[in-house]
């Protein structure tokens, strides 16, 4: 009975060897022989069994064969000496392959002509670098690889992978996961359907849509690879990276977990979901070690608060971290431009203190709200729930009001000004040094009664209904009020209007054109002694 059973198992194998040597060569995986080698064998019993096959020789008892450098240890075997092709049996049946690869299982074919090997039942595939495991496996010995359709798993030292389908080319070390790929190592967790891991360098290559999960962020691409063993990243199409805090998305992403630098390029976007804030750009480096990083080529911040966004623009936007990895400061430069509907500036650069949420624009700052025009060398705006509470206009500061839209404005001049908001419209406004005031008269029709215009040591300014309500004059040097007909200049000296400069939607802040003052010098008090 075993021996019919084997022999029908036998015909069975051989219909399959038949056919899957066929398809090698339609593939173009076959290869040309020449006169093959015959199969040396030796057992402890020999026998033939001429009434059912004169050419098979059954071989019992430590069933050893060799043929050009593999080496196989068997309990039972049949041998075909026309064909050149065994089939042997064992609890613990091994081939040797080489030096390196080792195979084992409890089922085994051998082709002697096309040299390939099928195995199965509790098969394992052993080299220097990992282990297969899987229930069967063809190995073609002539192209150095293995092919295995019934679920496989493959251990090193490091990763655990496991596929439905599975192609290990034994010499590159290079193994191609089909369906249902599970990379898992130390710190991540891969999940995709098509994959290439070489297991003596330890990448892994990402071949279509890939999803990567660990205890602090989910990542997914669609192309890329991962160097397990240096920890270094590139993900590659579509890509998102997802924390806790934050969402970042791009085409490419490359990132060195040991050494914390990374380089995102092309449809850059990072959302912190802590301070609502939106980052795009095309082109960003980060280096976490050294505590910062910036994106440039069309970088743009966005301050979302509904329908109250803040869009802000510039060459480059630069974020410093502190120790414990909070943004503790944001620089924007060159062309900063900012836009929202109620707010608008532009400037060379800027700096903001997250800690205390104060924005620092330097080198030809503009400020515009409502009416109003805001200048100085500095402009310094303090953020209190995500609207202005105090400005600063240090050195050489003015601010101006349309009134009638007829070239006619009201204008504050002075060395340093301090301006204060309530509810979102300015409270008051104090000049500090060299303040003068150019202000038009309304009755309570809104008609011109007149110019106020005055000079003094300090002023300040009172506003209600976002109107002037009171002036209060320290030190006063002059102060008059006449008919607009008897003002030979209703320009304060340093008056500039800068409406064609001001971004007038979001779009805007893109705007090639930027102020660009003459040079002021400014005389200490020493010097003008």
């Amino acid at each position: 009975m075993l021996h019919h059973r084997c022999v029908n198992t036998f015909h069975k194998t051989r219909l399959f060897m038949l056919l899957f040597t066929l398809s090698m060569a339609v593939l173009g995986f076959g290869q040309e022989q020449g006169e093959s080698k015959k199969i040396n064998c030796s057992a402890n019993v020999l026998r033939y069994d001429a009434s059912v096959n004169p050419d098979i020789q059954i071989l019992t008892g430590n069933v050893v064969f060799t043929h050009e450098g593999a080496i196989c240890y068997a309990d039972t075997a049949f041998y075909n000496e026309k064909t050149n092709v065994i089939e042997a049996f064992g609890e613990e049946l091994i081939i040797h392959i080489n030096d390196t690869v080792h195979l084992y299982g409890k089922y085994l074919m051998y082709d002697g002509k096309t040299k390939i090997v099928f195995i199965e039942r509790d098969v394992i595939l052993s080299d220097e670098y990992s282990v297969l495991y899987t229930d069967r496996l063809t190995y073609l010995r002539n192209e150095a690889y293995a092919y295995y359709d019934t679920h496989g798993t493959i251990v090193d030292d490091s990763n655990t992978l496991d596929s439905e389908q599975g192609w290990y080319y034994t010499e590159t070390k290079d193994v191609y996961f089909k369906e249902n790929v599970v990379l898992v190592s130390p710190d991540y967790t891969v999940e995709t359907d098509t994959l290439r891991y070489n297991t003596q360098s330890k990448i892994a290559y990402f071949l279509c849509p890939t999803y990567i999960f660990s205890d602090d962020n989910s990542i997914y691409c669609e192309d890329g690879w991962y160097d397990t063993e240096q920890d270094i990243y590139q993900f590659e199409k579509n890509v998102r990276i997802n924390t806790p805090d934050q969402c970042m998305q791009g085409e490419y992403i490359w990132y060195d977990k040991i050494h914390d630098i990374g380089i995102a390029k092309k449809n850059i976007s990072v959302y912190d979901s802590v301070e609502n804030v939106l980052i795009l750009g095309e082109y960003a480096e980060y280096y976490g070690q050294e505590g910062f990083t910036f994106i440039t080529d069309s970088a743009i911040a966005v301050l979302i608060d509904g329908k109250d966004s803040l869009f802000m623009h510039s060459d480059t936007i630069w974020a410093n971290f502190d120790s414990a990895q909070n943004v503790s400061e944001v620089l924007a430069y060159h062309q900063v431009r900012f836009y929202r509907y109620d707010l608008q500036g532009s400037c060379d650069s800027l700096v903001y203190w997250a800690k205390d949420s104060i924005i620092n624009m330097f080198r030809s700052p503009v400020i515009w709200f409502e009416k109003n025009q805001c200048l100085a060398d500095t402009v310094r705006l303090f953020i209190r729930n995500r609207e202005i509470h105090e400005m600063h206009l240090i050195r050489n500061s003015f601010i101006c009001e349309d009134v009638f839209k007829e070239n006619k404005f009201n204008q504050i001049q002075g060395r340093n000004m301090f301006v204060y908001f309530l509810n979102n419209a300015i409270d008051y406004v104090f000049v500090d040094a060299d303040a003068e005031c150019l202000y038009y008269v309304l009755d309570e029709q809104k008609a011109l009664l007149g110019i106020n215009q005055s000079v003094s040591k300090q002023m300040r300014i009172d506003f209600a209904d976002n109107e002037v309500s009171l002036i209060t004059l320290y030190k006063t040097v002059k102060g008059d009020m006449s008919p607009e007909k008897d003002k030979s200049n209703v320009f304060l000296r340093d008056f500039i209007w800068l409406n064609q400069y001001r971004p007038k939607s979001k779009e805007d802040i893109f705007m090639p054109a930027f102020y660009k003052p003459e040079l002021k010098i400014e005389l200490t008090e020493e010097e003008e002694e």
